[in-house]
């Protein structure tokens, strides 16, 4: 009786390893094929981003579609549209008047165990567009000097040191502390902006356009600043991202300037005192942010670029 119990039980396991396989099976496609189309789809998506930010940076700088095309194919291959013997394809499409790179990478590949069912192969399709426009906001690596909105050109040489109002040539402070020790460390790489406070409100800690900043009366021409001042002349590696003012309020150690955007210069010359004087080529360039403004009017050569989709 035992035995034919025992033989019952036998059958009974088998039955029921029998029925519980399928699923076992899906399960284990489930592990295993969705969690590698996990990892496809990361790669395409990074791919994505990387290309599309890679392509309209050098849109901005050069204006030319093909050279965009090209940096955004490049990007995309780095940052995962590779993989093997596994097909992938980029797709890329420029729109200059929007300002904007668009890119598409894709992948087919193949499954492990869901072939059993019938599913060979599985397929990662993710796009990313970004756009290009000036900095609206500036957390560091921002320097205590300011100038007056001008038309500016690439390659020209301006006035990066223009402050208004008696006694004001130019300086500013970020907190409103006016030491000339204070002026020396923000004028050292890479500043002090980070500490930035707004006249008003005194709650608002981050430098964007619109906002006020304190000018700092006096020429300032002590050798720390004269120092600071040294390292960025005609150094091609150190440009100098400075404020760009429209308007003016106040005077003496109250005077404040209204930001209108940034603008980045190569220092090529200073006098101070004397002709109180600051000189810089002015360049365009590109920085990492997700804080730009489309307004054509506070375009003073600090561009960003952003993923939109």
């Amino acid at each position: 009786m035992l035995k034919k119990l025992c033989h019952e039980d036998k059958g009974y396991s088998l039955v029921t390893l029998a029925l519980l396989l399928p699923v076992l099976v899906v399960l284990l496609a489930l592990v295993c094929d969705i969690g590698y189309a996990y990892v496809q789809s990361w790669r395409m998506q990074s791919a994505a981003d990387a290309g599309a930010l890679a392509g309209t940076r050098v849109l901005h700088l050069t204006g030319d579609e093909e050279q965009a095309i090209d940096a955004a194919t490049k990007y995309a291959r780095i940052n995962g549209a590779i993989n093997g013997a596994i097909t992938v394809t980029v797709t890329v499409n420029v729109d200059p008047g929007a300002k904007t790179v668009k890119v598409e990478a894709r992948t087919d590949f193949p499954t492990f165990v869901a072939s059993i069912l019938g599913i060979d192969t599985l397929a990662a399709d993710k796009p990313a567009a970004a756009i290009h426009g000036a900095v609206s906001q500036v957390w560091g690596g921002l320097y205590p000097i300011a100038t007056n909105v001008q038309g500016f050109q690439i390659g020209s040489t301006y006035t990066m040191y223009v402050g208004t109002a008696p006694g004001n040539f130019g300086w500013l402070s970020w907190d409103g502390t006016m030491s000339e020790d204070y002026l020396c460390d923000c004028l050292k790489d890479p500043g002090k902006s980070k500490g930035y406070i707004d006249p008003y409100p005194d709650d608002d800690t981050t430098i964007d356009i619109g906002d006020w900043v304190w000018g700092r009366p006096g020429i300032a021409n002590s050798i720390c600043v004269r120092d600071a001042l040294n390292h960025f002349k005609n150094n091609e590696d150190a440009p100098m991202t400075i404020v760009v003012w429209d308007d003016t309020r106040f005077s003496g150690s109250d005077a404040q300037y209204h930001i209108k955007g940034f603008a980045k210069f190569i220092l090529t010359d200073y006098r101070l005192p004397g002709q109180n004087r600051i000189s810089g080529k002015f360049i365009k360039w590109v920085e990492a942010t997700t804080l730009i403004t489309l307004d054509p009017n506070s375009d003073f050569g600090v561009h960003g670029v952003k993923l939109t989709e």
